[in-house]
């Protein structure tokens, strides 16, 4: 869309440039030919933060524009593997809200383009089917543990550099999973990261208990 470019400088020139910065927005999510379907993300209520990243990515990839700063902070720390990452677009949230800000932008400027064989990346499925897909990714083992793995790959590259509250945030979550079910239950009712859908959140509780983040 017209002014992609220009809106993403925009936003980020009123932030402190010295640091690292990142602007994502919504996507205008299209058919094959074309036609409007929805905005996705079409609400972010809670703040794009490192609370959030940790264990939710609401950044979508086409959509970012990042200044220098964030260029060398990713840059810094590559992992040697990157069996440990989910995807590029979550690994530079989750690097930038670290030590950063990231601006989200709820006006689209991009369109996404849907199509039937759409495996990654936004989704116009109905409530039952995206449930019916979540549950089915976990039962087949394709999501089980890729949200710790990567969390742990993070804090060995850049515990160091973290806020003192951040780091021991992190710990505490890790350390915590590690434990038995009872000590996982006291944890999760108390822990300060979050996704951005309350359903989303219960879910994300209910797998941490599990086991199976």
């Amino acid at each position: 869309m017209p002014n992609k470019l220009a809106q993403a400088v925009a936003h980020l020139r009123i932030q402190d440039e010295s640091r690292p910065l990142m602007y994502c927005s919504a996507t205008q999510m299209v058919s094959q030919i074309l036609e409007p379907l929805k905005v996705w993300p079409a609400y972010i209520p809670r703040p794009v933060s490192f609370y959030n990243a940790l264990i939710e990515n609401v950044c979508v990839g086409c959509t970012m524009v990042i200044n220098k700063e964030t260029l060398k902070l990713v840059k810094k720390r590559i992992p040697t593997s990157l069996d440990n990452i989910i995807m590029h677009d979550w690994w530079i949230y989750l690097c930038t809200s670290s030590f950063g800000e990231v601006v989200f932008d709820p006006d689209p400027y991009i369109w996404y383009r849907q199509h039937q064989n759409n495996v990654l990346g936004g989704s116009t499925d109905g409530w039952v089917s995206k449930w019916r897909k979540r549950l089915s990714r976990f039962a087949k083992g394709k999501n089980r543990y890729i949200l710790s793995k990567q969390a742990q790959q993070f804090i060995q590259l850049y515990g160091q550099d973290m806020s003192p509250q951040m780091y021991k945030d992190m710990d505490q979550f890790l350390d915590s999973y590690q434990k038995g079910v009872f000590s996982r239950m006291k944890y999760i009712w108390q822990s300060p990261f979050y996704r951005q859908s309350r359903l989303d959140n219960w879910i994300y509780k209910l797998v941490f208990v599990l086991r199976k983040l």
